[in-house]
């Protein structure tokens, strides 16, 4: 099931360290894409959602400052003793959609990194 993520929740955010170990996350690595703290969380909050709880194939979709996004992932795999999943994420701002696509892997306390 997809989901939406147009306010904050208590469970997820900018101080959840699950939400915080995705670093960059892969929103962080889609050239020429500028967003700013707020619109920055919320994109992190979607990819965290997307790969912790969402099935295979379902958007989890964002906004933020009038800016939108969609996550999608793709079906949990195993490499060694990793969970992965490929994930795609498009965001919308001042009316162009910027798109990344990539790959995480749950590692040691049990927190999704991507690789």
């Amino acid at each position: 099931m997809g989901g939406s993520l147009g306010t904050a929740s208590p469970s997820l955010g900018p101080s959840n360290p699950a939400v915080n170990a995705l670093g960059d996350g892969l929103v962080g690595r889609i050239p020429g894409l500028k967003l700013n703290a707020s619109e920055r969380a919320r994109a992190l909050e979607a990819e965290f959602q997307a790969l912790q709880f969402t099935a295979a194939g379902q958007p989890v979709t964002w906004t933020a400052d009038g800016v939108e996004g969609s996550v999608v992932p793709t079906q949990l795999y195993r490499v060694g003793s990793q969970d992965c999943r490929a994930f795609s994420h498009t965001v919308k701002a001042n009316g162009r959609a910027s798109a990344g696509q990539g790959t995480a892997c749950r590692g040691e306390g049990g927190v999704w990194k991507v690789v």
